[in-house]
Order: structure tokens, then C-alpha cells, then sequence
């Protein structure tokens, strides 16, 4: 009889033997076994020094194991020969499996088995559940998956001597927060991990990234560029507190349209600075590049997985990444999704696989996908708040101010309503209405009208007693002005700012002005910071982020934007580290207008980031129906 065929003469053929005859075995044929109980997938795990997980999977009945290549010899066979007396049945089924979800799991297969990034590991952990294998895990791997959810950043961290004395004579002076949050990059950076740096506005994030910069590359030696993607209002921001923290560091800006990618080709290592907009457009030449290090400035710009600059910015080729966000989620926990999907790619799963499991749930007020999505990113976002680790910083006082529509502005509103109510009657009935189209045009021109009547009709003069709104800012900037203080503005409408500057204008008030066409507002920020000015006029959304402007104490939001994030990152362009005096904030609203509606609903939205990162999230999502009807509701 051939070899192969015993199992199953054992199996089979002497069972009908025994039942008519009286068959006699050998002392030899008496120690032959079959083993048929199921066989369990058992994967070896081993985590190395340059952040991979190398892993083989084998297989075990009995205690015995069944390595890969005793499989692969058997192939055709439904049993495995494991010793001279001794064979397992193999369920195809379980092989096929394994072999199913390690081509799903994209790891490469090596000499010894296959191997992962490190930062894939809470893939690998649910590969071993989804074969419902064992796990064995060297000492290397255990310590690691330790750490992950028992590391602790030191506040006493120290950088090494040389690094400390530069800052010492830089007078950059690093608060406790600032070397726990350098100690823990640094920790990402020597596990092959990446993560959000998520502190509050103004707690330093810019200066603890490039200082865990100038310490990786000092550690490593690496020879490669490194890249920092930020708005371009930020651009020289970033190259002056490179030079400030590591002065003999190449630095280049590679923006505009003369830009030379000769920068890239550099046998010397640079830090690079660009946009968001450059890294869309050259992204298959920039793609190419090894970049020791890419970090994003704003995270959030890359919170909508489907824009051509989110799917740029995740082409990049990266050893180490890092993503800088105040506000990591704004309206929705799927823009979390988004910036993972940069950091850690399938770490949270896939998009559709996401918003079923996570956003679906939490949105729903499910507390338990909130604690599990917060187990889950735990690790890899830090986030501090000003009220718990900048104790120093002066108090924050927010004001609502309310005023009256005047005349002019009750008749240009009311003028609006029969399409107001058209729209109104169509969302009710159930209708498609574009938001874009339709909808946001409208809901623009009733702010606008809440600002001032020049807004929509053109006509200037005169200024004043047209808006309640418009008068009770210039009589308060009077106000700060005669008390020796300084106040910024902000509005998300141009014409509003053209407006003010025509009053500051004719009362000869010596202001600054920037906005998405600002090109020397580095300058404009030292001198209203330092100078003469005592009034900035910012656009919302040009200005509300990546600049400091101590010089002021007051703040005035002349108009609500629809995210209440939008407006604290602005806010935190004057309450922020180098801030010694209690910071003002005024809202200023029009009583029974839109602006009263999205007062009243911008508090689901506030406070979304924390919620989601604490593990605690109470839902928020973009204006639904009810609420967009509930907008449009005619004066009362």
C-alpha cells in the first residue's frame, strides 16, 4: 500500500473491515493515527527594528504543527503527513480562508512568511481574529502593543544638550505640555508610527513639530527631504520657525509658478514647504519622492476623501507622518476617517465600512461605538486644552451682542421671502433642492442683509444708521480705541471689510487688512502686533488660522459662520501663547433673523472634536432638512 493512501484505508476502508472480519493490526499499524479535528491557524508575530511586523502563519491539530510548506507539498492530498506514524486531516476550506484574508490584508509576502508596517498592526490583530487563529507574539511585539495603550509622555523631556542650549538662546522657552507632546512624536517616530497632534489653537503645535523634526533627523541621520504641506498664509510662518529651531537646516519653499523641483533631486536633505493647491497639481512628479518625514499643517484641509487634494496628498511616499489639526473634526466623524486614511491607511477600516460601523452609530448617539472609535485612535492623537495645560494664559470672556434690523434692512429682507417661502414649501413637501444652487444663495444674501444694505444693494452712502449691526461695531471699536486697545475683526464677506475700512477711513484710525490676496501679511502682522495700527480687518476664512495677533485683546465676529471650529480658530489668532490680558470676544447677531436660527444650532456642532477624541460624542452632522426649514422661517 503507498504511503499516501493509509489515512485513508485507517479512516475508511479498515472500519469496514473490522465490521466483518476479525482484523488483527500489527504493533506497528496500531501506533498509526488520524487526527480530524479541526486544525487551527496559528500566526507567529514579530515586530523589528525598522517598523515592520514580520509574521508566518502556520497550522495546529493536537499539537502538532502543520509549517506552510508541509501544506504546500500536500496540496492535493486532504491529509499531512506530520511524523512517521502520525497524519492530519486539512479542512480546505480553513486554507483557503487564511489565504483569502491575507490577500485582503496587502502584506508582502517574504522569504519567512509575509510582513506589514508596523502602523498596520490593528489590521493584522483583526486578520488573526477574522481566521479565528492564535496568536504568538515575541516579547519585541508584546512590549510594543504595551506601550500603545500604557505609554505616558514625560512633561520633563529633554532634548539633547546642543538642541536645548539653541533654544535657550533662541529664548524659545518650551512649557511642560510642549516636551510631553516632543516626547511623544519622538515615540511615534521610533516605533514607524504616525499620529495627530490635535492641541487647542495657539498651544505651539508648529514649534513641538519641528523640534521632534530637528531631533529625528539628528537621531537618524537620514539623508532624505522632508516635506511640510500648509495653507499659503502660513508659508513664511513655517520657514521662520524652522530657521528659528534649526538654523543650519535646509529649507526651501516650493510654491508659485517659477518652482524648480531641481530641490528634490539634492543629494543634501531639505525641509520643503508648499500647498495644498501645488501638491495637487505636480503630484505625480512629487510622488516619486522619498520623503523622510510629511507633515500637514491644517489637517483638515484633506477631511473630504473624494477631492482631487485629498488623493494628492495621500500619493505622497512617506516614512514618517504627522498631521497638525486644532480641529480635527469639524461637522462629522467620517473627516476623522479622512486624515487616518493618510496616517495609517485601513487603521480605521474602509470609508463605506466606517460610516456603518462608526459615524452611522455615533450620529445616532450610540455610546458605544464613541468609546470604541476613541480605544481605537487613542494612541495616535494628542490632544490639550488651553484650560488644562496652559493655566497661564489670561482669561477668555465670549460677549453675544444683539441689535435690531433697521427700515431699510426689514424691507430688503422681507423681500426675500417669497422665495424663502418657495423653497420652504418644496423641502416640506419632499422635493430635491439643490443646496448649492439654490438654497446657499439665499441663506447668503439674509446675512449680508443682517451686515449692512450696501451688501446687496451697492449704494455706500450713507454709512451709518443704515445696520444696527454696522454702528454698534464702530462705536465699539471707538470704545476699545479710547481705552488705548487694540481689536481685530473678522467676517467671511469682503465688501463688509471694504465697509469698515471706509469708516476707520474717514476717522482716520490706522488699521491692517488681510485677506485671500494678502501677499506681505507677515509684515502687516508685526506691524499691527508692534506698530501703529490699532484695528485688523481679517477675512474669516483667509486669516483664521496660522498667525498670531497679541497685539489685540478684543475680538469681533461681525457676522456667524456655519462652523462654530471656523470661529474659534479665529478667535485663537488673539487669545494664544504670548497673550497677557483678558481676551474680549463679541458675536454680534440681528434678533429674529438667520443669525438667531444659527446661533441656536451651531451648539450641536460646537465642541465636536473633543467629543469625538474624549470617547464621548453626542452626534453632529451637516443641516438637515428640519433644520435648513427651520433657517428659512420668515421674520417673526
Amino acid at each position: 500500500m503507498a504511503i499516501h493512501n493509509i489515512p485513508e484505508f485507517i479512516q475508511r476502508d479498515l472500519v469496514l473491515i473490522k465490521k466483518e472480519f476479525n482484523a488483527v493490526l500489527t504493533d506497528m499499524a496500531q501506533n498509526i493515527q488520524v487526527i480530524t479535528e479541526s486544525v487551527k491557524p496559528v500566526v507567529h508575530v514579530h515586530k523589528d527594528d525598522r517598523g515592520w511586523l514580520n509574521f508566518q502563519v502556520e497550522y495546529a491539530a493536537r499539537g502538532y504543527q502543520l509549517p506552510p510548506d508541509l501544506l504546500a507539498k500536500a496540496k492535493d492530498s486532504r491529509y499531512v503527513q506530520v511524523d512517521d506514524m502520525t497524519w492530519v486531516e486539512i479542512d480546505p476550506q480553513v486554507v483557503r480562508k487564511v489565504e483569502e484574508e491575507i490577500a485582503e490584508l496587502g502584506a508582502v509576502e517574504t522569504d519567512d512568511g509575509y510582513r506589514l508596517p508596523v502602523s498596520e498592526f490593528a489590521s493584522l490583530e483583526e486578520f488573526i481574529e477574522e481566521i479565528g487563529g492564535k496568536a504568538e507574539l515575541t516579547r519585541a511585539y508584546r512590549e510594543f502593543l504595551e506601550q500603545l495603550t500604557g505609554f505616558e509622555a514625560d512633561e520633563n523631556f529633554q532634548l539633547p544638550e546642543r538642541i536645548e542650549n539653541h533654544l535657550q538662546r533662541m529664548e524659545l522657552t518650551l512649557r511642560p505640555y510642549q516636551r510631553a507632546g516632543i516626547h511623544w512624536l519622538s515615540w511615534l517616530h521610533t516605533n514607524h508610527l504616525h499620529g495627530i497632534l490635535a492641541d487647542d489653537m495657539g498651544l505651539g503645535k508648529t514649534l513641538q513639530a519641528l523640534c521632534a523634526l530637528r531631533l529625528a533627523y539628528e537621531e537618524s541621520k537620514s539623508q532624505n527631504h522632508s516635506l511640510v504641506v500648509a495653507p499659503k498664509s502660513v508659508l513664511h510662518h513655517w520657514v521662520r520657525e524652522l530657521r528659528r529651531v534649526d538654523p543650519y537646516r535646509r529649507v526651501h519653499v516650493y510654491h508659485g509658478a517659477k518652482r524648480k523641483q531641481s530641490v528634490f533631486k539634492s543629494s543634501l536633505p531639505y525641509v520643503v514647504i508648499t500647498t495644498y493647491e501645488t501638491v495637487a497639481r505636480d503630484v505625480d512628479s512629487l510622488s516619486k519622492v522619498p520623503f523622510y518625514y510629511l507633515i500637514l499643517d491644517e489637517a483638515t484641509k484633506i477631511k473630504n476623501p473624494d477631492t482631487r487634494r485629498a488623493q494628492a496628498i495621500k500619493a505622497l511616499n512617506a516614512a514618517h507622518r504627522l498631521a497638525l489639526s486644532g480641529t480635527p473634526v469639524e461637522n462629522r466623524p467620517a473627516e476623522l476617517w479622512s486624515v487616518f486614511d493618510f496616517l495609517m491607511r485601513g487603521h480605521l477600516g474602509r470609508y463605506g465600512t466606517f460610516k456603518r460601523v462608526y459615524e452611522t452609530q455615533i450620529m445616532d448617539g450610540d455610546p458605544t461605538a464613541s468609546r470604541h472609535l476613541g480605544r481605537r485612535i487613542r494612541p495616535f492623537l494628542l490632544r490639550r486644552k488651553k484650560e488644562d495645560v496652559a493655566r497661564d494664559l489670561p482669561e477668555k470672556i465670549a460677549i453675544n451682542e444683539w441689535c435690531e434690523l433697521t427700515f431699510e434692512q426689514k424691507q430688503l429682507y422681507g423681500g426675500l421671502q417669497d422665495e424663502v417661502k418657495r423653497i420652504r414649501s418644496a423641502l416640506k413637501r419632499g422635493e430635491s433642492v439643490s443646496y448649492t444652487a439654490n438654497i446657499l444663495p439665499v441663506l447668503m444674501k439674509l446675512k449680508q442683509i443682517c451686515d449692512h444694505p450696501y451688501l446687496v444693494t451697492g449704494i455706500m452712502e450713507p454709512l451709518a444708521g443704515r445696520s444696527g449691526k454696522f454702528d454698534w461695531i464702530t462705536a465699539k471699536v471707538d470704545e476699545i480705541l479710547a481705552n488705548g486697545e487694540k481689536v481685530v475683526i473678522f467676517s467671511h464677506f469682503l465688501e463688509m471689510l471694504r465697509l469698515l475700512e471706509v469708516a476707520l477711513r474717514e476717522k482716520h484710525i490706522r488699521y491692517i487688512r488681510i485677506d485671500g490676496s494678502t501677499n506681505n501679511r507677515q509684515a502687516l502682522i508685526d506691524d499691527f502686533n508692534h506698530g501703529k495700527p490699532q484695528v485688523a480687518l481679517l477675512s474669516l476664512m483667509a486669516a483664521g488660522y496660522g498667525i498670531t495677533l497679541t497685539g489685540a485683546n478684543h475680538v469681533i465676529h461681525a457676522d456667524r459662520w456655519w462652523n462654530p471650529a471656523v470661529e474659534d480658530q479665529a478667535t485663537d489668532r488673539v487669545h494664544r501663547i504670548g497673550q497677557n490680558r483678558t481676551v474680549f470676544v463679541y458675536n454680534i447677531m440681528t434678533a429674529s433673523t438667520i443669525e438667531e436660527r444659527i446661533e441656536s444650532m451651531l451648539d450641536e456642532k460646537r465642541g465636536l472634536a473633543d467629543q469625538i477624541v474624549g470617547a464621548a460624542v453626542r452626534g453632529a452632522r451637516k443641516w438637515t432638512k428640519e433644520e435648513l426649514i427651520e433657517l428659512l422661517r420668515p421674520l417673526d
